[in-house]
């Protein structure tokens, strides 16, 4: 890439081991961390990435061969997708309906967790411990061995 020429916005060192085959504009992201709202746990494999991120990139790498590529790079977490201008523009029409579709159910779960509250300590380590007498008793069943 670096015998090109690299245009002003990319951000990748070409000259580095194990450098892009492509330039990346530099990429915009959401403070928000995924992990800190991923209750399924997979996002740990990637700590510390953003919940939404997007950037530029443009494969170029023996253009004659192979043609030169302008994508935007859509991520979550660990997930990504790559679009090209026109399906990133479809995109981003749909996500500015579902952030109003959005809007309307954070209103509806506030007004639903008005009635939320804490459950009994006591009572929840009562059931955990029952849970458990309950599920030794199943494993330790002749039924359950077989």
């Amino acid at each position: 890439m670096l015998r090109w020429g690299c245009p002003p916005w990319c951000v990748d060192d070409h000259a580095a081991p194990c450098a892009a085959e492509c330039h990346r504009a530099f990429p915009v992201q959401t403070k928000l961390r995924d992990a800190a709202i991923d209750s399924s746990g997979y996002s740990g494999y990637g700590n510390g990435l953003p919940w939404l991120s997007a950037q530029v990139v443009v494969s170029d790498g023996k253009p004659q061969a192979y043609g030169r590529r302008t994508q935007v790079w859509l991520g979550y977490g660990v997930h990504l997708g790559e679009l090209n201008p026109a399906e990133a523009r479809r995109t981003l029409k749909e996500m500015r309906g579902f952030v109003n579709r959005l809007e309307h159910v954070v209103k509806q779960a506030e007004e639903i967790a008005r009635d939320d509250f804490e459950g009994d300590p006591e009572i929840t380590r009562l059931d955990r411990e029952a849970e458990d007498r309950r599920t030794q008793v199943i494993r330790s069943s002749p039924e359950h061995a077989a």
